[in-house]
Order: structure tokens, then C-alpha cells, then sequence
């Protein structure tokens, strides 16, 4: 193989190349992975099955306690003279006062709206999980690509040096530097295939598909850019949106209602009946009337447990609130701190990379430098493609843990 012919192998390791490993593989776009991860995702069955557990205690709540009564006698009156048959037959209604019903609904319509507030936040965790994972398997495809390219170039760097010591051209130092950057570009392309196998895994988790089922992301990775609002103002909109802490706000509702609920239980509930009857030629009407007397029991440890319960989740509302501005606060740093990385990779200094290679392919072939600094050229543009894609994961990773800590949109700034 001629030196000339080795470099006109070397594509441009910037340009946009295939990095799928499995033909097999069934492709699969952002809005497909989210489409499948609604459907598919046992977090959102939880927590919608939990929702429909919540709307049937709303359904049961909305009913009477007491249905109404029917008793029915008939038995021997008798004398010392005289053994009659006699028979009764009464109904009898318990009602409920104190406005237990009202509080009861009232807990439980509390109740829905937590559980709706948690599939909310259910559907963000688990599309923020599939955004991420799917960015993050762009990158790893990208990876491959550069890892293949890379290996590719190497071997045929380690032909040429081989080539140019036949023809006396060449070192032996050429050729084993060669030979050493080829082996390590080799054990690069494996383990970026690796992590690309396991990226794909992940995706494949997070959309909720089973591992025997191949999936290659299509699309674009993300691109990189900054919170559109500052970092106090992200917190405020947590604090406001976040299903998560409507979920608690709900709770405490909830817990208020209960703890109405436990007071109304000092009110008795009172039994109204009629009954009528007849023993031979005597007919008897009768009108009944009956209450509980509240001596040992007058709901005192209801309302111990519902005050305890709202305290709680008062307690749990506060933390919830305190954890989720620590969590905005870290996260926006944490972006701004990859942004800036991955800014550092701007377009001048890559075009000065290309054209050093462009250079450095000149020299060589008019003989001016060696193979050894030619393939460092190479190796630093290698480099930096790697570096700069290390720096997108790192600004996916950020942006997803802040759009969950958010609740939503960070915005943009663009």
C-alpha cells in the first residue's frame, strides 16, 4: 500500500457515519421511544392503578354508612288463660350527622388529586429517563463511529510504517509506535462498542421493552445550551409546578379533612324506626328512637391519629419543598459547569485541528516530518472528538437532572 493511497483512505473523523452494531437492530425516534415508553412503562401502570385505587375509595366515600333496617318478629302472648300469636314487622334508619359524609368525600376527593399529582410526576420521571437515555445512546453511536474511524486509520498507519521499512524508508521505532496506537485503538473501538451495547440496554429499560428486543436511536444528539431563566427564578417555578409537591399539598388537604372527619365522630348517630305488629284483635304502631351514648368512646383516638397524620405531612411537604430547591440550585450549576465545557470546543479551534491534519498530510507526503508526528496529528483529532462528545454526555446528563428538578421546561436562551 502506497503512503498516498493511506491517506486518501483518511475521511474527515468529524462527518456523520453510522454507528449501528446490530442489523438486526429496529430503528426508533425520540417521539416513537416516548410514544412506546406511555404505553409500555410499569411505573405508569403503578401509579395509574394507584389513581383508579384512589377514585374507588372516592366512589365508596360518596355512599351512606347505614342502610336502612328491616326486622321481622312473631311469637306466642301468652296468660293464664289465653295463648295468643302475635307478629311485628319494623324498619329502622340510622343517620349519619355531624357532616361525616361531607368530610369523608372531602378526604378522599384530596386523596385523587395526590394520586394524580404522583402520575404526573411518574410521566415526567420516566419521559426524562427515556430523553436522557436516548441522548446518551446518540453519543454512544457517535463514539463507536469515531472508535471505528479511528481503529481504521490506525491499521492502515501501521501498513504504511511497515511498508516504509521494507522500502528503507522507514524505522523500526515507526512501526512499533504504529503497531502500539493501532492495538489501542482497537481495545477503544471494543469498549466503546460495549458501552454502546449497554446505552442501548438502558434506552431499552427505560422505554420498557425487554432486552430481547434491539432497538437503534435515530435522530440528532441535543444540542447543548443554557437555562433561559436564572437560577432563582428555576427555583420558583419548582416550587410552583412541580407535581411532586402538589402531591404533598394534596396530602396535607387530605390530612385536614381526616382530621374534620375525627371531630364529627363526637356526634352520635342516632336510630329511627317504626314498627307495627298485630296479636289477634290488637293492632300496635310503634315509633322508635335510638342513640349511642359516647361514654367510653368519643373518637379520641381518630383524632389523635389525624392530627399526628397532618403533622406529618406537613413535615413531609416542607422537606419535599427543601430537597427540591437543593436539588434545582445543584443541578443548574452542574449545567452550567458542562455548558461551558462543551463550549470550549468551538468551531475555530476544530477547523485549526482540520487543518493541521491537512498540513501535517502535506509534509508527509513531501517527505518533511516523520509517520510518528503525523500520527499524533491524528491522534489529537481523534482526541478531541471524543473529548467534545464526552462533554454532550455530560451536558445530557445535567440538563435531564434539571428538567426533573424542574418539573418541565428549562427553556432556552438561544
Amino acid at each position: 500500500m502506497s503512503v498516498r493511497h493511506l491517506l486518501a483512505c483518511v475521511p474527515l473523523l468529524f462527518g456523520s457515519i453510522p454507528g449501528t452494531l446490530d442489523a438486526q437492530a429496529r430503528p426508533l425516534s425520540l417521539e416513537q421511544a416516548l410514544s412506546e415508553a406511555r404505553e409500555k412503562s410499569l411505573e405508569l401502570r403503578l401509579a395509574e392503578a394507584e389513581l383508579a385505587v384512589a377514585r374507588a375509595d372516592l366512589k365508596a366515600a360518596h355512599l351512606r354508612s347505614y342502610n336502612p333496617e328491616a326486622g321481622f318478629s312473631i311469637g306466642p302472648s301468652t296468660n293464664a288463660d289465653t295463648t295468643l300469636t302475635s307478629y311485628q314487622v319494623g324498619v329502622s334508619q340510622t343517620l349519619e350527622l355531624g357532616g361525616k359524609r361531607g368530610h369523608r368525600t372531602a378526604t378522599a376527593e384530596r386523596r385523587v388529586e395526590a394520586a394524580e399529582a404522583r402520575l404526573a410526576r411518574s410521566r415526567e420521571v420516566v419521559f426524562g429517563r427515556v430523553r436522557r437515555a436516548f441522548g446518551l445512546a446518540l453519543v454512544a453511536q457517535a463514539r463507536v463511529s469515531t472508535a471505528i474511524e479511528a481503529d481504521s486509520v490506525a491499521t492502515l498507519l501501521r501498513s504504511a510504517a511497515e511498508e516504509r521499512l521494507r522500502l528503507g524508508a522507514g524505522t523500526q521505532l515507526e512501526v512499533n509506535v504504529a503497531s502500539a496506537a493501532a492495538a489501542r485503538e482497537r481495545r477503544a473501538r471494543f469498549q466503546a462498542e460495549r458501552d454502546l451495547t449497554s446505552a442501548l440496554l438502558e434506552l431499552g429499560a427505560a422505554v420498557g421493552l425487554p432486552a430481547s428486543d434491539p432497538i437503534t436511536p435515530q435522530g440528532e444528539m441535543p444540542r447543548p445550551f443554557a437555562p433561559g431563566r436564572s437560577e432563582d427564578e428555576l427555583v420558583q417555578v419548582a416550587l410552583e409546578r412541580r407535581p411532586d409537591l402538589a402531591a404533598f399539598r394534596a396530602e396535607i388537604a387530605a390530612a385536614e379533612s381526616e382530621r374534620q372527619l375525627a371531630r364529627s365522630l363526637a356526634w352520635p348517630d342516632p336510630t329511627i324506626g317504626v314498627s307495627g305488629g298485630q296479636a289477634e284483635d290488637f293492632r300496635v304502631l310503634e315509633f322508635g328512637f335510638a342513640i349511642p351514648l359516647p361514654l367510653w368512646n368519643r373518637g379520641q383516638g381518630a383524632r389523635a391519629q389525624a392530627g399526628a397524620t397532618l403533622d406529618r405531612a406537613r413535615l413531609a411537604e416542607a422537606l419535599a419543598r427543601r430537597e427540591a430547591e437543593r436539588e434545582v440550585r445543584n443541578a443548574y450549576r452542574a449545567l452550567a459547569s458542562a455548558v461551558a465545557a462543551e463550549q470550549a470546543f468551538d468551531r475555530d479551534v476544530v477547523e485549526r485541528l482540520r487543518e493541521n491534519l491537512a498540513l501535517a498530510e502535506e509534509s508527509f507526503r513531501a517527505g518533511k516530518i516523520g509517520l510518528l508526528i503525523y500520527n499524533g496529528v491524528r491522534r489529537d483529532l481523534v482526541e478531541a472528538r471524543l473529548d467534545y462528545l464526552d462533554a454532550v454526555a455530560e451536558v445530557i446528563e445535567r440538563s435531564a437532572a434539571l428538567t426533573l428538578a424542574v418539573g418541565g421546561d428549562i427553556g432556552s436562551n438561544q
